[in-house]
């Protein structure tokens, strides 16, 4: 969800809620690849959170289907938070896994367990079956690197054994992506060169923008993908929020001194249960992005070794990091102490923009 204003000013509150008309086949329902996990099914996700707002919030949310389009360039959008190594692996990987062949390579061990467990019934569904990791790589050392064979790549890229590559992926990113680039230019398209310059997250001048994506994006990091997430989506919108409010800011204040202008700065604030700590570790050491995450204690809970209290940031990113642990069975009444505290944090730093990471994954 892209957040950008409120209606603290009595503004009257609407949602524009942006997803993506999905290709009337099974590959692309809950029928099919979701079937292959019993944690995490995002296409069914989808179907459900859309279903959800058309029919209970109907006065609230205006809804827009995009049509997909084949053009969309995933390297050229997420370049700005990714490793194009990996982009490109993502990319490639399903055309190199299928053309293995089973008479190729396709070691029982890189094939989904769900699938393995499943293929009898699931033969005539997934002909070729998705893609697990069945190794991961050293941290990076600067020793080893991907290997060209697809599933040794797999390993090196992925954090862990279970998030699966199966053969509707990219045109699911794709179509994500469009999403994405759509949800920031239905935030911005009341803004004029000058209302930068009064912060859109206090103003309320603005719509809320609520992007239904297929996949989430808040585990994947620059150069690694995991726990369901492929492409940072936060993360993104974050980076191109930024750049239309710079070039409005850059606009409005050209006959003022440097010192004057509003440093253009948007925050994240991830309310997933597990923390974001891809979106967190992209931007670590950026001081142009304030990333808050409220979620439950690492120490108990995925990811485990991210979003501690005391690890705010580094270099020059110290302080645009902040983590808000919690324990397992919060109440409300200690979640909404913690939303309070995050807003707080997020309304100090001067921010020009907000974007909510609902996760959900």
């Amino acid at each position: 969800m892209l957040v950008s204003g409120s209606n603290s000013k009595g503004t009257p509150l609407s949602i524009v809620v942006v997803s993506i008309e999905q290709p009337a086949t099974s590959a692309h329902s809950s029928g099919n690849n979701d079937v292959f996990d019993q944690h995490n099914k995002p296409r069914l996700r989808r179907e459900l959170i859309l279903s959800a707002l058309q029919k209970e919030y109907p006065e609230l949310v205006s809804i827009k289907s995009l049509s997909p389009r084949k053009d969309v360039d995933l390297i050229d959008l997420y370049r700005r938070v990714h490793d194009v190594n990996m982009i490109e692996f993502i990319l490639n990987a399903w055309t190199k896994w299928a053309a293995m062949g089973r008479d190729g390579g396709w070691y029982e061990e890189c094939c989904h367990p769900e699938w393995l467990k499943n293929k009898e019934d699931c033969k005539d569904e997934a002909e070729v079956p998705p893609m697990v990791p069945c190794h991961v790589s050293f941290r990076r050392d600067g020793i080893e690197r991907p290997s060209d064979n697809v599933m040794g790549a797999l390993g090196y890229y992925c954090t862990d054994l279970m998030t699966p590559i199966v053969g509707t992926l990219v045109e699911e990113l794709m179509g994500d992506a469009q999403i994405i680039e759509a949800a920031v230019d239905f935030a911005f398209q009341k803004m004029e060169p000058g209302d930068a310059n009064e912060s859109p997250v206090e103003s309320g001048a603005f719509p809320v923008v609520y992007a239904v994506t297929t996949h989430p994006g808040h585990h994947a990091n620059r150069d690694n993908f995991g726990g369901y997430c492929y492409l940072n989506n936060a993360a993104l919108c974050a980076k191109l929020m930024q750049e239309r409010l710079k070039s409005l800011i850059d606009i409005s204040t050209d006959s003022e001194p440097p010192n004057k202008k509003r440093k253009c700065r948007v925050a994240i604030l991830d309310i997933d249960y597990h923390c974001g700590n891809g979106t967190g570790s992209i931007f670590y050491r950026d001081p142009g992005i304030f990333f808050s995450s409220i979620h439950c204690d690492p120490g108990v809970e995925y990811p485990f070794n991210a979003g501690y209290a005391d690890q705010i940031g580094a270099e020059g990113g110290i302080g645009a990091t902040h983590h808000i642990p919690l324990a397992p069975g919060a109440t409300w009444e200690t979640y909404k102490i913690a939303i309070e505290k995050a807003m707080n944090a997020i309304l100090a730093y001067d921010v020009c923009g907000l974007v909510v990471s609902l996760g959900l994954d």
